[in-house]
């Protein structure tokens, strides 16, 4: 129903280079433990919250703080590279790291976020711009309801 394809792996890359350029033109340092939050975070699709990323990465960092989390991906968000987003169910944020323009339907049961991509989102974008002087640094548009899943648990 939804088709969420995992990301091309050139796709990753770009994700990861882009993170880590924008890291490098903020003069912060590359350590191991950025690095592998940004590739986490450039090959997910899930839009995890802070806890995901850090017991994700504690994986290959068993020593990893939450601190340099938490860290990363406020510079990250500062810079424009992801995106906070409310989680759903109160349970704090979450983060777009997906930044193309495109659609998010939020799970108001279960939280979960999934992606849409529309044809038109482009169109959409240049009305924006040719009716406004608003200089858009990010755009995506959110839809809040029940997923299949919790449609079906509902029934």
């Amino acid at each position: 129903m939804f088709p969420s394809a995992a990301p091309s792996q050139d796709h990753i890359q770009a994700r990861y280079e882009a993170m880590l350029n924008a890291l490098r033109r903020a003069d912060y340092r590359l350590t191991p433990q950025r690095m592998a939050v940004c590739h986490y975070l450039a090959e997910t699709r899930s839009h995890p919250t802070p806890s995901e990323i850090f017991h994700a990465v504690k994986e290959q960092f068993p020593t990893i703080s939450r601190a340099t989390v938490y860290n990363t991906v406020t510079v990250l968000k500062e810079l424009g590279e992801i995106i906070e987003l409310p989680a759903g169910g109160g349970t704090g944020v979450r983060y777009e790291t997906d930044i193309t323009p495109h659609v998010n339907l939020t799970c108001t049961r279960c939280g979960r976020i999934y992606d849409v991509s529309l044809d038109n989102l482009e169109d959409i974008l240049k009305q924006i711009n040719e009716r406004t002087d608003f200089q858009l640094t990010n755009f995506h548009i959110e839809g809040y309801g029940l997923c299949p899943n919790c449609q079906t648990s509902n029934s």
